[in-house]
């Protein structure tokens, strides 16, 4: 376990703007079912966050995208910079991008001068995010952008992988066989129902809300449907795994991810305070120990 020094607390990665807390007060107060199906739609669209400005000079980069065309028929953009015959993935969160792991990447340059030749470094933005085709999606369907990247490749030696990116890497090396060998999981979601309730108690929508949803989803995806979740899949992973999470993330606390941590067959696990959910990211601290299990470089 490792301490970071103390910083303010990292706001939430959404807060919602009032007419989204005054519909679901209205449509629960109207009808349980009819907020269920409300909360549902907005729990599957990832919010359209704008790309910050240090950002974009990473994006800029790797050139322009090659489009993927998704099993669902929706094109996502995938890009790629380095000449190295081994593979780095880096899969992005719920509306996040692949350029969250910007600072990330130029330190592990900093240290690892020859990363570029001996990677390649490949991001994509999955259904539904940033440059790609589509409104709404669900884990699997990012899931299944990593199997089609993986298998492009070739191999991945490495994938970086940060929230719901966790549990889709997972679910991809676990049940669609993507050929992955390692991965780095930093801030993993925890069971679906879990997140589920999360978001509602988020825009406001009561706990029968988030039993309806439940139960809609155990009727479209199966009884068992959390089983698809990252502390259900941890205790069956089969490849070197390194996990974060910080005590101060405020989108998927401590309580979920250290389950999975925790739970973790062949995994270290590592936890943090004060980097909330997505500065742990950018920390040089977190980025010296992936360097290190990574490369055996410190």
């Amino acid at each position: 376990m490792t301490d970071q020094q103390s910083t303010p607390k990292e706001p939430l990665a959404i807060k919602p703007p009032k007419a989204m807390t005054r519909i679901a007060k209205t449509t629960q107060f109207l009808s349980t079912g009819w907020a269920a199906s409300v909360a549902f739609r907005w729990f599957v669209t990832p919010y359209p966050f704008k790309i910050p400005k240090r950002e974009i000079p990473f994006e800029q980069r790797f050139g322009s995208p090659t489009m993927f065309t998704h099993e669902n028929g929706k094109r996502y953009p995938v890009y790629q910079m380095g000449t190295g015959p081994k593979n780095i993935l880096l899969i992005h969160g719920w509306a996040g991008r692949f350029t969250q792991f910007g600072i990330m990447v130029e330190a592990m340059e900093a240290q690892y001068p020859d990363l570029l030749k001996e990677y390649t470094i490949t991001g994509f933005n999955g259904v539904s995010h940033r440059g790609a085709e589509g409104k709404r999606t669900l884990m699997p369907e990012i899931a299944s952008c990593i199997v089609q990247v993986a298998q492009h490749l070739g191999e991945v030696d490495l994938a970086l992988a940060h929230s719901l990116g966790c549990g889709a890497t997972m679910y991809a090396v676990q049940n669609l066989g993507a050929p992955i060998k390692r991965q780095v999981l930093i801030a993993p979601p925890g069971r679906i129902s879990a997140m589920v309730g999360l978001f509602c108690d988020t825009i406001g929508f009561n706990r029968s809300v988030h039993a309806r949803i439940v139960k809609n989803m155990k009727s479209k995806y199966g009884e068992d449907f959390d089983m698809f979740s990252p502390p259900e899949l941890a205790p069956f992973n089969k490849i070197p795994a390194l996990v974060f999470h910080d005590v101060d993330d405020r989108d998927t606390p401590i309580s979920l991810g250290r389950e999975v941590g925790e739970k973790m067959a062949n995994g270290t696990y590592i936890e943090t305070t004060g980097l909330g959910h997505r500065r742990i990211l950018r920390d040089s601290k977190v980025i010296e120990q992936i360097m290190k299990w990574s490369f055996n470089i410190s």
